[in-house]
């Protein structure tokens, strides 16, 4: 299935091929073909390109394409991040850059970048001193992260610390960027943004017993 994250739009969405593949370059083995591509929901075009072995004409590389549609290079490209409401603002525009990174394929760059928001995390509650296993746990003790979370961002770090410590050896898919991403989403809402939620509440619930004290 061809999906991205469009460059107009900015949404997640299923883009359909229109007409047939033209083969723009390749040897015996290997054809780069090229397709225009309509995004599903805002209509917009892109331009996607996948390098194919031994498919010679444009029926057989629109049905690979549209089968294994992750491997399919797009453009324009556009970095798109993410908006963390509630949530300091240097330590958001870290997390939406994370995002960004993780849109462009930048995988490797998306994990180091969800890594940094842990500690700068850590560094807003007041926690600088040790590293950051003891910066994890210490967020764990003074009650600003669950159990659950605690060890979500510990797989953060196991994860960031490969790529902060340059062992570049193994590939970084965009399933495991996705899933950390994830994890990073749940660490900022446990700390910044559910605790906002609930002053909210609070604050409406109390407007409203006063509006209704001052009624009677």
């Amino acid at each position: 299935m061809a999906s991205r994250t469009c460059w107009a739009c900015e949404t997640k969405a299923h883009h359909t091929m229109h007409g047939e593949p033209t083969r723009v370059s390749g040897d015996r083995d290997i054809h780069t073909w090229a397709a225009a591509f309509q995004c599903d929901e805002c209509r917009v075009l892109s331009i996607g390109t996948a390098s194919l072995v031994r498919t010679l004409n444009p029926r057989e590389a629109a049905t690979q394409m549209r089968e294994y549609g992750q491997y399919i290079e797009w453009l324009p490209t556009k970095a798109v991040g993410q908006h963390f409401a509630d949530v300091p603002d240097h330590i958001a525009e870290a997390a939406s850059e994370a995002h960004r990174c993780h849109s462009i394929g930048a995988h490797r760059a998306a994990v180091l970048m969800a890594r940094s928001v842990l500690e700068a995390t850590a560094k807003e509650r007041g926690i600088l001193k040790g590293n950051l296993i003891e910066k994890i746990d210490k967020l764990h003790e003074e009650q600003h992260i669950r159990p659950l979370v605690r060890d979500s961002a510990h797989e953060i770090r196991h994860l960031g610390n490969d790529m902060a410590h340059g062992d570049f050896v193994a590939p970084v898919a965009e399933e495991e960027a996705a899933e950390i991403l994830e994890l990073m989403g749940e660490l900022l809402n446990e700390v910044y943004q559910a605790p906002a939620k609930l002053r909210a509440a609070q604050a409406a619930r109390l407007a409203r017993t006063g509006a209704d004290a001052s009624n009677n």
